[in-house]
């Protein structure tokens, strides 16, 4: 139980931190050091970075997924489902809300949500929309912290992340590139994460 909320205390400290780096003017990412004052651990515990650490934005981020990433392995279960909506990509129906289902800490479906608007008059003629989301182009959370990750060790220059706070998972991410980058943008919601009941585990 401490572990629980040692771990939901640090990740709601570096979300904070993380917002803030966010919303300022300046490029998210920056090599310049910045001192930190090191959060509390909680009673007794030794502080996550020393008093006098000098830690840039970018590993301040990255830490922060960490933690984020502990929380979320605290879950009771690898299988599960939750809301998703990729807000990147050229035709409405690579934006629509859709459901995805996780068994084993692996794709095992996804599903149009009820809400999807799959076209928005966009479409080329005689475009059709598939039937069923393709698979490939979604991941599990653990998919996603590491889709994360990646795209932060690309140094984009804007980054805004939210987290679940009792589960730790991204709720959402906006990562910008320059125009000129090599590396594609990454945006999306997530939300309304249930636990899928019963084996396997």
């Amino acid at each position: 139980m401490k572990k629980h909320l040692f771990l939901a205390l640090l990740a709601f400290l570096l979300s904070i931190a993380i917002v803030s780096c966010s919303t300022e003017s300046e490029p998210t990412l920056t090599p310049k050091l910045t001192s930190t004052v090191a959060p509390p651990a909680g009673l007794g515990s030794d502080p996550v970075l020393p008093s006098d650490a000098e830690v840039d934005r970018k590993t301040a981020m990255l830490l922060g997924i960490d933690l984020h990433s502990q929380l979320w392995a605290t879950r009771p279960s690898n299988n599960y489902k939750f809301g998703f909506q990729w807000t990147v990509g050229d035709f409405a129906y690579e934006k629509a809300n859709v459901e995805v289902r996780v068994i084993k800490n692996q794709v095992d479906d996804v599903l149009w949500a009820p809400n999807a608007e799959k076209i928005d008059g966009t479409e080329p003629d005689g475009f059709v929309v598939p039937e069923f989301p393709n698979p490939d182009d979604y991941y599990s959370i653990d998919g996603l912290f590491k889709v994360i990750k990646e795209a932060i060790d690309n140094d984009p220059l804007r980054v805004s992340l939210g987290f679940d706070s009792v589960f730790g998972f991204p709720t959402s991410a906006v990562i910008e590139f320059a125009a000129d980058s090599d590396h594609e943008d990454v945006a999306f919601f997530a939300a309304q994460l249930v636990p899928i009941p019963g084996p396997p585990k």
